[in-house]
């Protein structure tokens, strides 16, 4: 039943931006996957489904007409699963498949875009922390020893930069001298590195040392 609700939304506002204003089978298929923008302020609404507020605004667009439509990550998913249920498929402007793999993926380049160009202006200096930004770049994972020296870059990040930072980095704490690195922390330095930490690792940390 949602997933109809969904299909009748998506048909009456898809429709009228469409060159076919009939049949919704063909008139998708004049619609093309331009890319995401990320609103933080999530002030704008899914042109498609109607969902209120979405922070992550995927552009599709007619390739007949120019008409573009903002769409919710939710519901760009939708819209590719409805596609592929009728062995159709979505397209870039370059003419590549679209996947629901791709859409998250281009989530994912975004943040690492962001992170990149804030590492290589801000924190790219000495050879320590070239070391640090290539292990970030070709991975995210990095030692509670190594994140804790960027504590004080972080300091400098405005909030998409740091929800970008959260969103790469992560901490690296499957062998026993990975975990130690957590003790000899100062208060500051903890309280930065638990923002890195999953909720598992948290719970971990504080069992073995804060217990």
């Amino acid at each position: 039943m949602a997933k109809t609700g969904w299909l009748e939304r998506a048909k009456s506002n898809l429709l009228p931006l469409s060159e076919d204003k009939n049949n919704f089978f063909e008139a998708k298929r004049e619609w093309i996957y331009v890319g995401l923008f990320d609103n933080e302020e999530a002030d704008f609404d899914c042109q498609l489904c109607g969902h209120k507020e979405i922070r992550y605004e995927y552009t599709i667009k007619n390739k007949l007409n120019q008409n573009k439509m903002i769409v919710g990550s939710s519901c760009i998913t939708k819209f590719i699963e409805h596609m592929a249920e009728t062995h159709e498929h979505l397209y870039d402007t370059l003419g590549d498949t679209v996947t629901v793999q791709r859409v998250e993926q281009d989530k994912v380049d975004y943040w690492e875009t962001i992170l990149f160009e804030a590492l290589n202006s801000r924190f790219f200096k000495t050879e320590f922390q070239q070391s640090i930004t290539k292990q970030i770049i070709k991975d995210g994972k990095l030692t509670i020893n190594q994140a804790k020296y960027l504590r004080s870059f972080y300091d400098t990040l405005n909030q998409n930069e740091k929800t970008a930072f959260r969103k790469i980095v992560s901490i690296k704490l499957r062998k026993d001298k990975h975990k130690d690195q957590y003790k000899d922390l100062t208060a500051l330095e903890k309280s930065f590195i638990l923002k890195l930490l999953t909720p598992q690792q948290k719970k971990r940390m504080r069992e073995l040392y804060e217990g």
